[in-house]
């Protein structure tokens, strides 16, 4: 007997709502970047804000790959080719400012919205507000701080002081017993 293509459309749709339940049900983590903003005042610039979201894996290596530009040149004449390292900040901060800031009240001296999908705009910032921001945008990106339980100190025995381990003598015995 053959099946309709109404039964059939439903059964897949049953079976991948399923697979969804099931997967909620197991526990599995979101490993996705979060698109949801965030605001921050600014403490640099009375009655200002910025929202800001958080740039996904892809995008912090790209800003990281900006970081280090490595040139390599062969010069007339010379069989030693020259190598060179630049380090452009502007560029990253360009970058970041694009990629991270989904909304703000920010204005230039003649009332108009500042445009930070426009590289440009960067360079015009307060360095007051620039640095807040940049360091907003640091932190919303630092695992280490956004980590819940970041915030515990750790315990004497685990810490390393002037270059001296400690560590507790029951964990010595429970090695050598087993």
């Amino acid at each position: 007997m053959p099946v309709s293509k109404t039964r059939v459309k439903k059964r897949d749709k049953k079976k991948a709502t399923s697979a969804a339940r099931k997967r909620k049900r197991c526990g599995m983590p979101r490993a996705t970047v979060s698109m949801e903003p965030k605001e921050f005042e600014l403490k640099t610039c009375e009655g200002g804000f910025v929202k800001l979201r958080r740039m996904s894996y892809g995008e912090l290596l790209a800003s990281n790959d900006m970081a280090f530009q490595v040139n390599v040149e062969a010069r007339e004449g010379s069989s030693d080719p020259q190598m060179g390292a630049s380090m452009s900040s502007a560029r990253i901060a360009e970058f970041r400012f694009k990629c991270c800031i989904v909304d703000h009240n920010l204005e230039n001296e003649a009332g108009t919205r500042l445009e930070f999908s426009n590289s440009q705009t960067v360079h015009l910032l307060d360095p007051n507000i620039g640095q807040e921001v940049d360091q907003l945008i640091n932190d919303l990106h630092n695992w280490e701080k956004n980590l819940p339980n970041s915030e515990k100190p750790s315990n004497d025995t685990s810490s390393a002081e002037n270059g001296q381990v400690s560590i507790p003598a029951e964990s010595l015995t429970s090695q050598s017993s087993s």
